[in-house]
């Protein structure tokens, strides 16, 4: 296995704070991963950067989407015909979030004016986890949504690329209150957000789910996404943070922190494998193990100074896998991975 380790950008030297990347590499080489930066997570002035890995090198990073004085959050990067997507979030609060999208044609040197994307309500599209492209050419993106009560995983599906989701599906789950106690198909707290999505073979789509239980849960449908089963837990630890996943030569690849439990502790990440299609996973790599943040102030939900690597994108390409992560909250890491 060949690993690299480089960083995006020189902490402090363009913003404060980064979080929620995601990657893309194109056909020509090229690089792209965008993410929200500003002062903190939430602040009004935060916008979504964008860096170019070009000739193996990582270009100063640019502002290429603020559209108005609210927080932006959670870029989604997407190949398209001719060009590359964007979709994001924008909005203070979540329940207000409303879902924009922009598109480059010149492998992220510029990009139209971003407008807001159609679909089955503001809030369409992909909330944090790459689509999917399907064998029948539909788009599935992986969707959720939060409110103070309650958290509900849904699926949008695109017929045009991703300018717009007019259909969805939501994904069935039982839910009980915070200490209750859970069961393969239960889900203690506020449910569950940010599914990330892979196709077994044509029809069959399957989904992992970051939850406020304490373990990843999966969803499984025989329809194209259309429908699925109710969530059921894998028994794979998950701290309520954000989890990936990507196929390459048969083996699924999915990076995640191996904490349990509700707003846990974000370190260590690592990368788990699977060659039975999710039902068993090992081993595979660790991309960062340190256990206190060495600045004073905590970076994210946690209450003590621990370290974050949290919120990995992973994508498979050519026989290699791209990751990129929140490093600190002051940076954004790149793995580029042979296994």
């Amino acid at each position: 296995m060949k690993i690299t380790r480089e960083f995006l950008f020189e902490e402090g030297a363009y913003f404060p704070s980064c979080h929620a990347s995601t990657v893309l590499p194109l056909d020509d080489g090229t690089v792209l991963a965008a993410y929200f930066a500003g002062e903190r997570e939430s602040a009004d002035d935060v916008g979504i950067w964008l860096s170019r890995r070009a000739d193996g090198v990582w270009e100063a990073p640019v502002r290429i989407a603020k559209v108005s004085d609210s927080a932006h959050w959670n870029p989604v990067l997407m190949p398209i015909p001719g060009g590359v997507r964007l979709i994001f979030k924008v909005g203070r609060r979540i329940p207000q979030w409303r879902s924009w999208t922009s598109v480059s044609i010149d492998a992220g040197l510029s990009w139209t004016d971003p407008e807001p994307c159609p679909g089955f309500d503001a809030a369409s599209g992909p909330v944090r986890s790459k689509p999917l492209y399907l064998a029948d050419g539909s788009l599935l993106a992986p969707n959720s949504v939060e409110t103070e009560a309650a958290w509900r995983p849904r699926i949008d599906t695109s017929f045009n690329y991703g300018e717009s989701f007019p259909v969805t599906s939501w994904i069935p789950m039982d839910k009980a209150p915070e200490g209750a106690r859970a069961g393969e198909h239960v889900i203690t707290g506020k449910g569950a957000i940010q599914p990330t999505l892979w196709e077994s073979e044509p029809g069959h789509i399957h989904t992992l789910l970051r939850t406020t239980q304490g373990h990843i849960f999966r969803s499984d449908s025989a329809d194209y996404g259309r429908s699925w089963c109710k969530a059921y837990n894998t028994g794979l630890p998950n701290n309520n943070s954000g989890i990936d996943i990507a196929q390459l030569d048969g083996r699924l690849y999915l990076a995640m922190n191996p904490v349990s439990g509700n707003w846990a502790d974000r370190t260590p990440l690592v990368i788990m494998v699977s060659g039975d299609n999710g039902r068993t996973f090992a081993d595979f790599v660790t991309l960062e193990d340190m256990k206190d943040d060495p600045t004073l102030e905590s970076p994210s939900h946690n209450r003590r100074c621990s370290a974050e690597f949290s919120y990995p994108a992973i994508v498979a390409k050519d026989g290699r896998l791209h990751v990129t992560y929140t490093y600190l909250r002051r940076r954004i890491c790149y793995r580029m991975i042979i296994p």
